[in-house]
């Protein structure tokens, strides 16, 4: 009996426990709490609630319903132990139930360690956070399902950053795909798989795979089969340039014959920036006045322009008089023939300014270079200081959450 004031001492006899908490004898009832740290208020007056500690672990807990489970309820409390648990600080299982579960009101709910790991920093609120100076801070295997799941409503599903290396890294297969030679080691992303994509990008709403760059390229591909690949329409938002190896650098559409093939067309190509436009007219007494499509004169320039006029039929020959907005074609030798003719009219773009015939580009494409500088340790200081800096991203980014939430709870009652 537990007396006010004094301790009470549990000694072991000749059983393998010291104190032990008896289950309810009733198939009905069972009590609420087989040990309880009384506190009557969230605000308990101890120091520490309990310090257990024990050779193979500090505390075993089980959970769940286990009258299922078959003759032998011990083994069968969860899953086998392996390496990994069988020596533990916490042991904790479930039958159906969450084996451990950490929660926390603006602070952290699970905090993993191994090492000293004197590089963390302070201010930190997370669900779950492991440090580490010697392995992963975070580490997730899985044989049928994602080793690591992240999923957002509001921000980033995943966010990686690194002081030194790959922010976010993806290995499918087991086999990483092959270096393509001068690309960086290290990336904000990077991908890579022996069998499979290397990074795969989905959206419903919005773009699947965006790349930006000040400096450099937004987004490079490379292949000894296809570097690109697209099916969809393809919008260009600037110059379109093809360069290659001499005698490869064309372009071309593949058009279906009728024996199922596929067979290439060429583009013909021209030193100079031009629009052009076809149509047909008909001579009558040796003449016809032609007007320029109004759209086509909207976009080019009516200054000056070529007009190549093809008679089909037998005549003196034609001639064309240009007056601006329309042309005039004539039959040679003051002609009176009403036959049909053709022509086919290139003008110079209006939108176009300070183009140069044959201007020379610099076909060494820029590709991402690879780093030179040789790597080094980072200081503890720099790595405190890093860490500091993800933590001071994490605490703007949750308080500009809450603001937002508050605006929105705000908004919310007025319209109540």
């Amino acid at each position: 009996m537990q007396i006010s004031g004094e301790t009470v001492v549990a000694t072991s006899g000749k059983e393998d426990w010291d104190f032990v908490a008896l289950p309810g004898n009733s198939t009905t009832w069972v009590p609420k709490w087989g040990y309880l740290t009384s506190a009557p208020t969230f605000d308990p007056r101890f120091d520490i609630g309990g310090q257990l500690g024990g050779w193979h672990y500090g505390v075993k807990a089980y959970a769940g319903y286990g009258g299922d489970v078959g003759s032998d309820k011990e083994a069968q409390r969860g899953p086998p132990v392996n390496e990994y648990c069988d020596f533990a600080g916490v042991f904790g299982t479930g039958i159906y139930v969450t084996g451990v579960a950490g929660t926390s009101v603006n602070n952290i709910g699970v905090y993993g360690q191994t090492g000293d790991a004197t590089f963390i920093g302070t201010g930190y609120i997370a669900a779950v956070l492991g440090v580490s100076d010697r392995a992963e801070g975070v580490r997730g295997i899985s044989e049928p399902w994602p080793g690591v799941a992240g999923l957002s409503f509001r921000h980033f599903g995943v966010n990686g950053a690194s002081f030194m290396e790959t922010g976010v890294r993806g290995i499918s297969g087991g086999v990483e795909g092959r270096n393509f030679p001068n690309l960086p080691t290290t990336a904000g992303v990077f991908g890579t798989s022996g069998q499979q994509p290397g990074v795969i990008g989905t959206s419903n709403q919005n773009a699947g795979v965006i790349g930006t760059s000040d400096t450099d390229v937004g987004v490079y591909g490379a292949s000894n089969n296809v570097a690109g690949l697209f099916e969809g329409d393809v919008v260009v938002d600037g110059n379109f340039t093809v360069v290659g190896f001499p005698g490869q650098h064309t372009k071309s559409v593949a058009v279906p014959f009728p024996d199922g093939t596929q067979r290439l067309l060429y583009c013909m190509e021209s030193p100079e920036v031009w629009f052009e436009d076809f149509g047909a007219a008909k001579l009558k007494r040796g003449r016809v006045v032609v007007k320029i499509d109004a759209d086509f004169a909207k976009v080019v320039k009516l200054n000056d322009y070529r007009v190549f006029a093809t008679p089909e039929g037998d005549c003196r020959g034609l001639y064309v008089r240009k007056r601006g907005k329309s042309f005039e074609v004539r039959e040679l030798m003051g002609g009176k023939s009403n036959i049909a003719l053709s022509y086919r009219i290139i003008a110079r773009r209006k939108d176009i300014k300070g183009h140069r015939r044959f201007a020379k580009i610099d076909t060494r494409l820029p590709r991402p270079a690879a780093s030179t500088r040789a790597a080094r340790a980072p200081t503890p200081a720099a790595l405190r200081k890093f860490a500091a800096s993800l933590g001071s991203d994490a605490r703007a980014r949750q308080a500009k959450d809450a603001m937002k939430a508050r605006r929105l709870r705000a908004l919310s009652k007025r319209r109540r």
